[in-house]
């Protein structure tokens, strides 16, 4: 496959030792590099361009040496910025910044303009303040009055923005306060400005905007060492109106106007006029902004506050659509024709909110009122009624959604659903909490539906972008969309206030506080949100930050099967994505539930038989032969070590025998001989002795190479013999190993496999993949190679069996990712 290509312009090192430090960290040669430039007028941009493509080669997962060796200085040059005392602000020349932020801006609009893929850096997980303290109870603080590496506690810096941001990872504005001295500013995690052009950056901060920024805290720059105003919460900036009680007697000393400031608007309809502008482009956080601003001028104004609520509405910002809207409704005399915008928007809002019964009844009152709206309402009333039974019953249209799913960047209409599965207090367990059966669960019975909270793709940049990141909660690199997942927090808290709650009830690992043993979300009624980006309640981004890391799941959508059709597959990084009850559940390498997702909503299901009260586990993803190679993955090295039924087991066994086993699984990969495979397998079970069949997960592996050797050399027989022992490992049972002749008698009437394993398994996770598709590959060996079309239809309904036990949807979602698209 072709590389794709990258574009670092946007983080060009301004010097060699700068290009060293970046090269060091993508595990690139520096000293290579450098010689050759040192030989060669090869610019400094070239370098940083290679040292990118070096970094993508490594297809997209650059884990190496010289990373950790820079993550290690990256840590050490943080812990030695914390204990240096503090030094004065040092002003700088207005002049200079201001040229070195329009060359910034140039460079970062001229790299807008390419179609390669940018690369962003950032660091994550390091230490930051966040203001709890309210505006009105601090003092004003000067820059000359404020000192570097430190963090002004009681404190608010009057600033305003200069001249035109741009956006590298943090948005980067210069700012000045009241006295005229200037600073850089770098703002991270703020709403609106994921994947944001220069155009869009422009008008989430206008030039000459006045900030208050909350006991703000300067920091020395990467290189150089002069100030610079870091700002990592977004509830830390406060936006002040030019006639906000707090300016008065303010006197700036450059003057009254920031030199191209927008005029303000002065009339309702440019007010409305503005917004609309911005809303036409896709940019709703900055549309809802200015007609909040509108708002506060004209309160009456039905037309502003039902085009806020259509924003609000493109945000998912439900609570407060439904707001506007029902504030609108009470303004009878000025809504007008307005009105049935106002019942149409509030239906929308109701159905948003998860409210179906109320957005029925609200769409069947527009639809009876207006008659123009009816046909519209009433597809929205079928969903309504849609959603009610997925929510109630747990019925989905399971074909239908996994269709929609297929659709790059498509946002799922489903409902959540809890089934027979409760939060309970477990304080043996990290977080103080668990999931556990409220009565006997069946195997593949639906336990949980649940829609993202927030979810991170390459859906969310009109141009192509990644970001590889310092990771210091995990202590690890990582390039991952990942990275802005707290600013979608953010950005979520921003228009849904209480949206907070949920994500302070999750567990944020040892180093901050427990969550409470129960976990409850109050039910989502309107919100009030009278000015967007003015946040009502401190957002911790440090909490968020490690809520995510312990939380969020790496996810990818439900894909058509390769098994039959074989299919081109894009080589991309997954999603990263943040779900509040799935978040809940507690992890065992021995699971007895299976998720996995569609689009941004993820489906929990049972992979066993589960009794009344024992706890329910999902698999965090770790992979390996014993406890040794699964406490690699890096959720463990965030955790500690895993104390499931199957690592306790491994210790047992102990630690050489663990080796021995690993070692037999690399060996069996690389032997070309059906004795050599025999040979390990039988050293290989040696050290599975006490195990389960389910549990022996090198021993399903080790199986595969000796069935493929079976069948490479036209043993057909022994290769399904080897092929039914495999699926034993999946804890199933071949109740019909049979090749020829007539059918068992009691086999004649029922399928050759059963489930077999009790309670959770290793194997669980594998049986809606592996296990189907060696039920598919048994089918087509009996009618191609047998022209045994009874037993090949047998074993095909066993797919079909387990595909509908793992995934649900019965023969027509089977149908949809196994034979759709086929000749």
């Amino acid at each position: 496959m072709a590389l794709p290509q990258y574009n670092s312009s946007v983080m060009f090192p301004q010097t060699p030792e700068a290009l060293q430090n970046i090269t060091l960290k993508l595990g690139a040669p520096a000293d290579d590099l450098l010689s050759a430039a040192a030989e060669s007028s090869t610019t400094l941009k070239q370098l940083a361009d290679s040292a990118f493509s070096h970094l993508f080669e490594r297809q997209l997962y650059p884990v190496t040496s010289e990373m950790n060796e820079a993550l290690d200085k990256a840590h050490a040059r943080f812990v030695t910025e914390k204990i240096m005392p503090p030094t004065p602000f040092m002003t700088q020349s207005r002049k200079w910044l201001l040229s070195c932020y329009q060359a910034g801006r140039q460079q970062v609009m001229e790299q807008e303009k390419d179609s390669r893929i940018s690369h962003r850096q950032a660091v994550i997980g390091i230490e930051a303040h966040v203001s709890k303290t309210a505006l009105e109870h601090l003092d004003r603080v000067s820059f000359r009055q404020m000192h570097i590496r430190k963090t002004h506690t009681g404190k608010y810096l009057l600033c305003r923005i200069m001249t035109y941001p741009y956006r590298v990872y943090s948005v980067h504005i210069l700012v000045e306060d009241v006295d005229g001295d200037a600073c850089p500013m770098e703002l991270y995690n703020y709403p609106g400005t994921i994947g944001a052009n220069s155009q869009l950056v422009d008008a989430l901060f206008p030039v000459g905007s006045i900030l208050a920024i909350r006991e703000p805290t300067l920091k020395s720059a990467a290189h150089g060492g002069k100030p610079l105003l870091r700002v990592d919460c977004p509830s830390d900036v406060i936006w002040l109106e030019p006639d906000d009680e707090m300016l008065v007697g303010v006197k700036w000393k450059t003057g009254d106007q920031v030199p191209d400031s927008p005029e303000l608007p002065s009339t309702e309809e440019e007010w409305k006029k503005q917004g609309n502008s911005h809303y036409q482009k896709g940019w709703c956080i900055p549309a809802a902004v200015l007609y909040g601003r509108g708002l506060q001028r004209f309160p009456s104004s039905a037309v502003l506050r039902l085009n806020r609520a259509m924003a609000y509405l493109q945000l998912d910002y439900y609570e407060a659509a439904l707001s506007d809207c029902e504030a609108a409704l009470d303004f009878k005399e000025a809504l007008g024709s307005l009105k049935p915008k106002a019942l149409y928007r509030a239906a929308q809002a109701l159905y948003g909110m998860g409210r179906w019964n109320e957005a029925e009844r609200k769409f069947a009152e527009t639809a009876t009122e207006y008659p123009a709206q009816a046909t519209d309402c009433q597809s929205w009333i079928k969903r309504c009624k849609d959603r009610k039974i997925e929510a109630t019953e747990g019925k989905y249209d399971w074909a239908a959604a996994y269709r929609a799913a297929q659709v790059p960047g498509c946002r799922m209409d489903l409902a959540d659903f809890t089934g027979p599965v409760k939060v309970a207090s477990l304080p043996s367990r990290g977080g103080g909490r668990g999931i556990v059966a409220k009565r006997n669960i069946k195997f593949g019975e639906l336990l949980v539906v649940s829609k993202a909270f927030i979810s991170c793709t390459k859906n969310d940049y009109a141009n192509p972008e990644l970001c590889s990141f310092t990771n210091f909660i995990k202590y690890k690199g990582e390039v991952s969309y990942g990275a802005v997942a707290a600013t979608k927090v953010a950005e979520r808290i921003a228009g849904s206030p209480n949206a907070a709650d949920a994500v302070e009830q999750l567990y944020a690992g040892p180093s901050n506080s427990l969550p409470p043993s129960k976990y409850s979300i109050a039910p989502s009624g309107k919100v009030d949100v009278a000015r967007l980006l003015q946040f009502n309640r401190d957002v911790d981004i440090r909490r968020i930050e490690a809520v995510v890391n312990y939380n969020a799941f790496g996810t990818q959508s439900l894909q058509p099967s390769n098994f039959l059709i074989e299919r081109v597959e894009a080589e991309e990084l997954d999603a990263r994505s943040l779900f509040l009850l799935p978040s809940l559940f507690n992890h065992s390498c021995l699971p007895n539930a299976f998720w996995y997702c569609l689009g941004d909503v993820m489906i929990i299901r049972a992979t066993c038989n589960i009794p009344a009260g024992d706890e329910v586990f999902l698999s965090y993803g770790a992979e390996g032969d014993s406890y040794l190679s699964r406490g690699e993955d890096s959720y463990f090295r965030l955790l500690g070590s895993c104390n499931c039924p199957l690592c306790v087991r491994d210790r047992q066994a102990g630690e050489s025998v663990c080796n021995q086993r690993e070692q037999i699984s690399t060996d069996v990969e690389s032997c070309t001989t059906i004795s050599a495979v025999l040979s390990h397998i039988k050293k290989l079970e040696e050290t599975f002795k006490g195990y389960a069949s389910a549990d022996q997960y090198s021993m399903f592996m080790a199986n595969e190479q000796l069935a493929n050797l079976y069948i490479s050399n036209s043993n057909i027989d022994d290769g399904l013999r080897t092929l039914f022992k495999r699926l034993e490992y999946l804890g199933l049972k071949v109740t019909d190993t049979s090749l020829r002749g007539p059918l068992p008698g009691s086999s004649q009437t029922t399928l050759p496999i059963k489930l077999t394993a009790i309670g959770g398994s290793y194997a669980g996770k594998l049986l809606g993949q592996s296990g189907v598709d060696l039920c598919l590959y048994i089918s087509n060996a009996f009618g191609e190679d047998f022209n045994d079309q009874i037993r090949a239809s047998k074993w095909r309904l066993s797919a079909e069996w387990l595909h509908d036990k793992s995934y649900g949807g019965g023969t027509e979602l089977f149908t949809a990712r196994y034979y759709e698209g086929a000749d």
